[in-house]
């Protein structure tokens, strides 16, 4: 991609400070890019739902409306213009009870299904490699100290088991070592 700057692979080898300061950035900006398709994912979610639901109402007046002619109400006679007239009308939200359901469709496939690949396809696949460096850097990390503390630590016991001569210990012993005349 033009403008991203990419991280070498040669480069993580040795561990540079460079090296892990890039890494920072591209972990920022990975979880900033996890945070806004979280937003985006929840929008569309929002609007995927609203959908089904205007879909579900628009069936269920439909419905209600073809149950008219069924209704015995007790004042009102047979009123043919009412019961045409409402049957036109239930055929009118049939036709749109079935765009929504249409769409509907069209959201989940063209909407919903890309983003939740990404969210969980791509998006997940980053972090959990976030998650393994992190712990390997940590493994790398204490291996390092442990290193250098078994290095010192054997510096010292060169020191203090040598020659005999030069070593801490002897000149604490000796009186006069060390002093300016």
């Amino acid at each position: 991609m033009p403008g991203i700057e990419k991280l070498p692979i040669e480069e993580t080898l040795e561990d540079s400070p460079q090296t892990r300061s890039l890494l920072g950035v591209f972990e920022e900006d990975t979880a900033a890019m996890s945070n806004y398709c979280t937003q985006l994912y929840q929008a569309m979610q929002r609007i995927y739902d609203a959908q089904n639901e205007l879909s579900a109402a628009t069936h269920l007046t439909s419905r209600l409306l073809k149950e008219y002619d069924k209704q015995r109400f007790p004042l009102g006679g047979d009123d043919e213009v009412m019961s045409s007239t409402l049957q036109q009308f239930a055929k009118v939200i049939d036709e749109l009870s079935s765009c929504h359901a249409v769409l509907s469709t069209q959201l989940a496939d063209a909407m919903m299904f890309p983003i939740t690949q990404f969210k969980e396809r791509d998006l997940k696949e980053i972090l959990t490699l976030k998650e393994v460096f992190q712990i390997s850097s940590d493994d790398h990390d204490t291996a390092i100290n442990r290193y250098s503390r078994l290095s010192k630590k054997r510096d010292n016991d060169k020191c203090t088991s040598g020659d005999g001569g030069g070593g801490w210990a002897d000149a604490a012993d000796d009186p006069g070592h060390g002093e300016i005349m």
